[in-house]
């Protein structure tokens, strides 16, 4: 896991921001799936992180046990790892595109809910 407790904002990161689910949403959601008598599916993707693409260019500590040339170097990330600051906004906002691309309308009152 990348160690984002040692980022600074303003130099490896300016916004931390992704918005989450309000439960009056949810509440709202599983009342219709059962009234309508519909099924449900919730799924976690436990490597979502690494699908969204970083606007920073960051570099971390080699990890533990592996070692490639001197000690001393550093990795370079391509894409967000848990653990990073900004990793839960990346992740929102190429959901985001992705949503829209497909025509979902992203909801007024809860940006996290999209309707088609």
């Amino acid at each position: 896991m990348a160690r984002g407790f040692t980022q600074t904002f303003g130099v490896d990161y300016n916004e931390t921001f992704a918005p989450i689910a309000k439960f009056v949403s949810i509440r709202y959601i599983l009342a219709l799936v059962t009234i309508e008598d519909m099924k449900i599916h919730q799924m976690d993707v436990k490597t979502v992180f690494l699908k969204s693409d970083l606007e920073k260019e960051i570099h971390m500590e080699q990890p533990k046990g592996f070692t490639q040339g001197d000690e001393h170097l550093v990795c370079k990330i391509h894409k967000s790892l848990y653990g990073l600051k900004q990793s839960p906004r990346a992740w929102n906002q190429k959901l985001n595109v992705f949503l829209k691309s497909v025509e979902f309308v992203k909801n007024d009152a809860n940006f996290n809910v999209y309707v088609a």
